[in-house]
């Protein structure tokens, strides 16, 4: 999770380090990775991507995302990041991490409407930030260093993801039932 985040964007290089630092300060024998870990601060991002890479003997692993969208949450409304980076670090991170089928449809989604609002074909930047909003507070409570907690939050994730597609299938019941009932005959013009 942390390679990742590092790798797109989403922790700096000061942030790896404080985190391994933490890890060293709690275990009263941390793996050595860690204790190199924290003192890489003069290296550069990329060499720190490797070094997880190198120690962890992997390419491209499966984690969790989560953690990471809990990460963009915090940038996004903290204003760290604007809305097109946010929508351009979500979409990044469906190939860096590991989502349900519903996740990656809410990204998919974002992806779009933003792309679309943007060209002027449909809807606006302020209805891409709500739904932006509402998707990533989903996930605010996660944190790198809350790593105990994710499972409790994913209970949690779970159940306000199926809260929101029940409100979206409602109102698209109701708009349905609004055109239906709204639309004339074809012989009556006025």
């Amino acid at each position: 999770m942390v390679r990742s985040g590092l790798a797109s964007g989403l922790l700096t290089k000061e942030e790896v380090v404080d985190w391994a630092d933490k890890i060293i300060t709690k275990d009263e024998q941390p793996d050595i990775f860690f204790i190199d870990l924290a003192l890489s601060s003069s290296k550069n991002k990329n060499d720190i991507i490797h070094y997880f890479s190198d120690y962890l003997n992997f390419e491209n692993p499966a984690i969790q995302g989560r953690p990471l969208l809990g990460l963009l949450y915090k940038q996004y409304t903290t204003r760290q990041i604007n809305l097109e980076q946010t929508v351009s670090r979500l979409f990044r991170l469906k190939f860096e991490a590991v989502f349900t089928d519903r996740e990656e449809s809410y990204i998919y989604s974002l992806d779009n409407d933003y792309d679309f609002a943007i060209n002027n074909i449909y809807g606006t930047l302020e209805d891409v930030e709500i739904e932006l909003t509402k998707f990533l507070s989903f996930y605010k409570e996660y944190s790198i260093d809350s790593f105990e907690k994710w499972q409790e939050l994913d209970l949690t994730v779970e159940t306000e993801i199926d809260k929101d597609i029940e409100r979206q299938q409602e109102q698209d019941r109701i708009e349905r039932t609004a055109i239906v009932t709204n639309e004339k005959p074809w012989w009556k013009f006025w």
